[in-house]
């Protein structure tokens, strides 16, 4: 996994018209070189996402719209990706020859509101706001 997914993701530049890039999706395969995963990886790491409900709302809403706009397939939201680099920072801590799908599972599962939109949105302010040395209450 790449250890600057983080810096790739929250330092996508302002579009041309001037909207906030956090609100676009993106393509699996962009998902793929920001997190620096193979397929099976993901498949993994969406097992877990899918545990939580904002994650899986976000999915049913892409593969929605990517049914009634007939795209090839459903694209993704910056949420998710960051909801995916999360996961695979756990599955990162897990030891070799464990169960890490299932224990997983239970990390996320016992902390599901660190994986909410307000949080990524939370997230994306102290990654993004310049450092002034003051504590900022975010």
């Amino acid at each position: 996994m790449n250890q600057a997914w983080r810096e790739q993701l929250f330092s996508r530049k302002t579009t041309n018209s001037g909207l906030n890039p956090m609100v676009l999706p993106m393509t699996n395969a962009k998902m793929l070189r920001v997190l620096d995963i193979c397929y099976r990886t993901w498949e993994r790491w969406t097992e877990v996402a899918e545990t939580i409900p904002q994650y899986k709302l976000s999915r049913i809403q892409m593969q929605k719209m990517a049914q009634e706009k007939r795209l090839r397939a459903p694209l993704i939201r910056p949420y998710q990706v960051w909801v995916l680099g999360r996961i695979g920072e756990v599955f990162g801590d897990l030891d070799q020859g464990t169960n890490k799908v299932e224990i997983a599972k239970s990390i996320v599962e016992a902390n599901k509101s660190e994986y909410t939109i307000k949080e990524f949105e939370a997230e994306q302010i102290r990654f993004t706001q310049p450092l002034t040395g003051e504590l900022q209450n975010v």
